[in-house]
């Protein structure tokens, strides 16, 4: 019998996976093919230990659903130190970073208007709230980010025919997701109802409308907010009653009695610190999608789910509390009732599904302190942060005859430029004397200045993680971070985060549907990574700041 030659084997191999291909092994969709539908959902100071830790009492559909049918990034951070709302949101869909996107915060200090901004604020555009209260300040939009997003990209790729809606609770957790040229409607307490800016439009949609005439939220706030199982079973959480956490209608422990609170008078912005705000907020998705006809065009659209109410009971009561508990095991409910509506609706394979969140959170530090873990508050009276300034405060008086201290922002020291002008000083001496200074203090880990940050590129920790989040133009003349397990502010009540430390950095990132296979990495990847991998899902270019790296390698069929 006549062998092949060896120079033939690769061909007749070829031919054979050709004629027979292996059962077991997915094939790649096309390369062109794309999902009706990217759903992005961003869950607000979503800690990726909350997944495992409340693992044995989720159901199958929600979270268990996404770590197990989907892809999951164990190791995923953001690079940025400046861990709050605005950035964090912006990293997801620029795929680039305060140093690039120039959201240097939830709110920055502003030299040529001696204050500070919020980070949709639009200053002086005139724009004015619809569908809101007469008084609401309506001048907001994406003005301030400096990039393009995905859903810009995609917008600009398709001419004009893709749609993007950003909703949330938050305005900036609506706002920055949608981008320059996409939706946005976010929830304003004192009425209950979703509103957006004459950014957008002139007037709010007929769906929308309809939708906030179903007064949901003054519906679900006269229920009473009861754990779900019974609260002895929530043992991974600390005792209820503690003296760490912040109140609720004058309570720190469950039951809460919501429909009292609003017989005494509260607002409908009562639901934000509760569960079934984000029980609210997957309807409003529903509605979205069925309203604005999204994923049935004839290229894709978007829609981003902002989900806060885990960022407000977090600031409230903390990790680790029954409250954050219950929290999570409805959330886990609520959406595996909004994938079940996906799955009806499209076909869960006809839409591109991630999670993530835009920060974490810290443990409370008199928690933590009274358990024997070093913190940087040694006791319930410091306010690490006024200490500091006052301390900043005496040393620049008593070492230049002035307080050269403009403002303190966002980790950020401003000086007076035209005081060390008018007094002939060096900046650059000057900011390496305040650093020095700085870097004596209680509770502080580190400074940079603004020659550090401009000459030296660094690429660990939280010198690394400081620069990505320092704007030539936007950011200070000092840098400075404090201790791990700090907080700049008083007293107990809940959480913080905004902090280049693991506990605030550390995210889950999740990718499920459109053909995305079962799977887990522990390969360290970005916050800033998801844009550029779901660009590449879209075929659509990356948007303009982008520095992130496509994770599409490790979601294709194996």
């Amino acid at each position: 019998m006549m062998m092949p030659s060896p120079s033939a084997v690769p061909a007749l191999l070829l031919l054979l996976i050709l004629a027979f291909p292996l059962s077991g092994i997915a094939q790649d969709r096309a390369v062109d093919e794309t999902p009706d539908l990217v759903v992005g959902i961003i869950v607000d100071q979503m800690r990726p230990d909350y997944l495992f830790r409340y693992w044995d009492h989720l159901g199958e559909g929600g979270l268990k659903r996404l770590a197990t049918e989907g892809y999951l990034f164990r190791n995923g951070y953001f690079r940025q130190g400046q861990t709050s709302t605005g950035p964090g949101h912006a990293a997801q869909w620029t795929g680039a970073t305060p140093a690039i996107h120039g959201l240097v915060g939830n709110s920055w200090y502003v030299r040529e208007l001696d204050r500070s901004i919020n980070v949709i604020e639009a200053v002086g555009s005139g724009f004015r709230g619809v569908g809101s209260q007469p008084d609401y300040d309506g001048e907001k939009g994406p003005v301030n980010m400096l990039t393009t997003t995905v859903g810009d990209e995609l917008y600009l790729h398709t001419g004009h025919r893709s749609r993007t809606v950003g909703i949330s609770r938050k305005d900036r957790g609506a706002i920055l997701p949608a981008g320059h040229t996409g939706e946005a409607y976010w929830f304003e307490g004192s009425t209950g109802n979703f509103i957006t800016s004459t950014f957008y439009r002139d007037e709010l949609p007929e769906w929308l409308q309809t939708f906030n005439a179903r007064n949901l939220p003054q519906e679900y706030l006269t229920a009473m907010w009861e754990p779900l199982h019974p609260i002895e079973s929530y043992v991974e959480s600390r005792e209820d009653n503690n003296p760490y956490e912040g109140q609720t209608g004058g309570s720190t422990a469950f039951p809460f009695d919501l429909p009292g609170m609003m017989a005494d008078g509260a607002s409908p912005s009562l639901i934000n610190t509760t569960p079934f705000g984000d029980q609210l907020l997957l309807e409003l998705a529903r509605a979205a999608i069925e309203g604005e006809g999204l994923g049935r065009g004839p290229v894709p659209d978007i829609l981003s789910v902002a989900l806060s109410a885990t960022d407000a009971i977090g600031h409230r009561f903390g990790p680790g509390s029954k409250q954050m508990q219950d929290h999570i095991i409805r959330l886990d409910r609520y959406l595996a009732d909004f994938f079940s509506y996906l799955d009806t609706e499209f076909g869960i394979e006809n839409v591109l599904i991630f999670l993530t969140a835009d920060h974490g959170g810290a443990y409370i530090p008199h928690y933590l302190r009274d358990l024997g873990i070093a913190t940087g508050n040694p006791d319930n009276e410091t306010h690490v942060n006024n200490r500091m300034l006052s301390a900043i405060g005496e040393f620049l008086e008593g070492r230049y005859g002035r307080d050269l201290l403009l403002a303190s922002s966002n980790q950020n020291l401003f000086l007076d430029h035209a005081a060390m002008d008018e007094l002939g000083l060096d900046p650059e001496q000057v900011r390496i004397e305040l650093k020095r200074f700085v870097l004596g203090l209680d509770a502080v880990a580190g400074a940079l200045t603004a020659e550090n940050l401009t000459r030296t590129e660094y690429t660990l920790g939280p010198r690394a993680a400081m620069q990505h989040s320092w704007h030539q133009r936007r950011s200070g003349d000092v840098v400075v971070w404090l201790e791990p397990q700090t907080r700049s502010n008083t007293g107990t009540g809940g959480t913080g985060h905004g902090t280049p430390w693991v506990y605030d950095r550390h995210v889950p990132i999740i990718f499920m549907g459109h053909g995305i296979p079962a799977g887990q990495s522990m390969e360290p990847v970005y916050v800033s990574d998801i844009a550029p991998t779901v660009a590449t899902f879209l075929n659509s270019p990356f948007p303009s700041g982008n520095i992130g790296q496509p994770l599409n390698d490790f979601l294709r069929a194996r």
